[in-house]
Formats: structure tokens, sequence, C-alpha cells
């Protein structure tokens, strides 16, 4: 699993992205230290079973924390989509909390600064030769 923290505004935002075996224990005891219900916490394991091509994102707004999980992709283009739009849940969530119009110049730039924050990993995953050797 690839792990990457980062630090938006004053919100911390934790990326995972499984590229092997599911690291199920780790992502449910994240979600749990943020807050989260355990009611979302089993709807991520249903999701976590459902396959290939999933994500997803939890955000408690009260802690200004987000924790977004990339779960395996079939191709280097899925990878691209699925971080993609969870970039973007991350970034509703942020502008919410902070009453920022999501049709504005002010949340493109979020959104462009969350993904330059994991622009290395989604291009490494994005590349299939890369994909191929070890992702630490």
């Amino acid at each position: 699993m690839i792990h990457r923290a980062l630090r938006v505004r004053d919100w911390t935002v934790d990326f995972l992205f499984v590229t092997g075996r599911n690291d199920r224990e780790g992502v449910l005891a994240c979600l749990l230290d943020l807050g989260a219900t355990r009611p979302i916490v089993e709807a991520t394991v249903e999701l976590m079973d459902g396959g290939l091509n999933r994500g997803f994102t939890f955000s408690n707004t009260e802690r200004r924390v987000s924790l977004s999980w990339v779960g395996p992709q079939t191709s280097g283009a899925e990878w691209v989509n699925t971080t993609v739009h969870e970039i973007v849940h991350v970034a509703q969530a942020i502008a919410s909390a902070d009453g920022t119009e999501p049709l504005s110049e002010e949340f493109a730039y979020l959104v462009g600064d969350i993904t330059q924050g994991v622009a290395d990993i989604i291009c490494r995953l994005a590349c299939d030769h890369c994909r191929e050797r070890k992702n630490d």
C-alpha cells in the first residue's frame, strides 16, 4: 500500500493506494480513528469486497480530516479516474466546511492543490511499466 499524508489549508488528508493485497484492517482502523461510525465502516467493507476499480472518501468536518482509499484498479486509466474522483470528494468536503463555492476558481485551485500532492503517485500508477515495478 502507498500512503500519502497531505496538509491542505488546515485540513489533514490521508490517501491510501492499494497496489497489492488489500490492507483491510489498516484502512478500517484509520476510519475508526477518524470518527467513522460503524455503518460507514460496514459499508466500506462491502465496497472493498466489491471488486476492482473502487475507492471511497470519508471526511470528518469537525476534525477537518479526510481519508481516501483507492483500491486495486484494472488499468492505468482506472487509477487516474478513481483517484481524481476521490480527490473531488476531498475538495468538496473542504469547500463545504470553508464555504467555498464549488463552481468557483477557488474550488478549481483546491482540486489542483490536492492533485499536485499525489501527482507522483498518480503518474506511477497510471504507467503500466512503472506499476509493474515495486510500489513502496
